[in-house]
């Protein structure tokens, strides 16, 4: 227990370097979240359009307060999983020639990036994810569109459970992403790619009951569990028996993601091609 106590020791210090990265630039936060604000609000509008026009005051499986806890939550959740900066930091190794050194490091190149990514993820949600969902879901218990129920308790859990796996899943597929450019060089059309699949397969832009049978499939793909799995849970629209197959279904995908790096950059450092120093 020493032994694997003292390995991850010492990747606290990148946990710490994620998190001091993150508050460096408190005005790219700040900035940030106006425009997610501005982009709720346009959707609350534009939601309020479709409902007041549509005969069924259920679209999808989604009332119209429903649709709202739903796209608030998404866009909230979004802190955690857009932020991810993993697939830039390989860029910026390999493009800056600091990655030869890297490796040559008794630290394992995957688990510094996680833990990176671990501490600012954990500072997003220290300092924006918990103080917003308070007060969001103090508004909506207080309008009544939610109600406070042992079952609530227990999907908040689920949720957190599901929001460090979320942590996990959108690191390897960042990791995956900067693989690739061992082989591209170039990373700005490979994240625009991701991030773009990423909003839609993962029910951020609507969700993915929208999507029919294609919805049903994306469920259970990696995505799923980077917006619309964790938001689900939260609302209480998943039952506890679905809710802890998607617990095992998202670790099952970690396991595949990792074990797919791990082959992945077993191949990319045979071909490691430096451009800088």
């Amino acid at each position: 227990m020493k032994k694997y106590r003292d390995r991850f020791k010492k990747y606290i210090p990148f946990a710490k370097a994620g998190a001091k990265t993150l508050l460096a630039y408190k005005a790219t936060i700040f900035m940030w979240l106006i425009i997610s604000l501005v982009d709720v609000g346009f959707i609350i509008f534009l939601y309020q359009a479709i409902y007041a026009s549509s005969p069924d005051s259920v679209i999808n499986g989604f009332n119209f307060q429903e649709i709202i806890v739903y796209m608030t939550t998404s866009f909230l959740f979004s802190f955690l999983v857009l932020g991810n900066e993993t697939s830039w930091n390989i860029f910026e190794d390999i493009k800056e020639g600091t990655i030869a050194n890297t490796l040559t490091k008794p630290v394992s190149y995957r688990l510094r990036h996680l833990f990176t990514a671990i501490g600012s993820a954990l500072t997003s949600i220290c300092l924006i994810m918990i103080p917003f969902f308070i007060i969001l879901y103090g508004i909506f218990i207080g309008l009544g569109f939610i109600t406070v129920t042992w079952t609530f308790i227990f999907d908040v859990i689920i949720f957190i459970v599901l929001t460090f796996l979320a942590i996990i899943i959108t690191d390897a597929m960042g990791y995956f992403i900067g693989l690739l450019t061992f082989f591209t060089e170039h990373m700005f059309g490979l994240n625009m790619f991701k991030s773009a699949v990423q909003s839609f397969l993962s029910g951020q832009l609507l969700p993915l009951s929208y999507m029919g049978a294609f919805g049903v499939f994306c469920s259970y793909t990696p995505f799923a569990f980077l917006n619309s799995t964790p938001v689900l849970t939260l609302m209480g629209a998943i039952s506890t028996t679905q809710a802890a197959i998607y617990v095992a279904v998202a670790l099952g995908w970690v396991i595949l993601l990792e074990g797919i790096n791990k082959l992945i950059f077993k191949h990319c450092v045979r071909r490691l091609s430096v451009q800088g120093g």
